[in-house]
């Protein structure tokens, strides 16, 4: 957790330096919203998951954002929530290919003893410590569906 922190206050510099006021902002949100998370979790120190938990609901709502702007044609502002998805994205572990989240669902599947689309929760439980921070929740729950039998 400590790291996140000292590697945003470095880049907060760098952007300050660069006058890079769109970068500056976004890391003032991650880390107020990793302050937020620490207050909330009562002092606890918050783990490395928690954190990276933290930035994919930043990502999510950015992504959420581009989709409306670009929605009621505000390019200008899509690209800005762009520049912070990128800003945000930098801080996440490397993401995980398509086939590889495919091995991984399938050994999820066989681990879990899912028959159907009823154990989902069973297969997304199995699999989100392997994950964490290394895609997208919805884009892993669209596999697992897909490779899962109707009910």
């Amino acid at each position: 957790m400590i790291a996140f922190e000292e590697q945003i206050a470095g880049q907060m510099k760098d952007a300050l330096r660069a006058k890079d006021q769109v970068k500056l902002d976004v890391l003032r949100a991650m880390k107020s919203a990793l302050k937020y998370k620490f207050v909330e979790k009562s002092q606890a120190d918050i783990s490395v998951e928690e954190a990276l938990a933290v930035f994919q609901t930043m990502i999510k709502q950015r992504k959420d954002s581009v989709e409306q702007f670009t929605k009621f044609n505000r390019p200008d502002q899509a690209a800005k929530e762009q520049r912070e998805i990128e800003v945000i994205s930098s801080f996440l572990p490397k993401q995980l290919s398509e086939a590889e989240l495919k091995t991984l669902i399938t050994d999820a599947i066989k681990a879990s003893s899912a028959a159907n689309q009823r154990d989902l929760g069973k297969v997304m439980k199995e699999l989100k410590p392997k994950i964490l921070g290394r895609a997208d929740a919805k884009t892993v729950t669209d596999l697992v569906r897909q490779q899962l039998p109707a009910s």
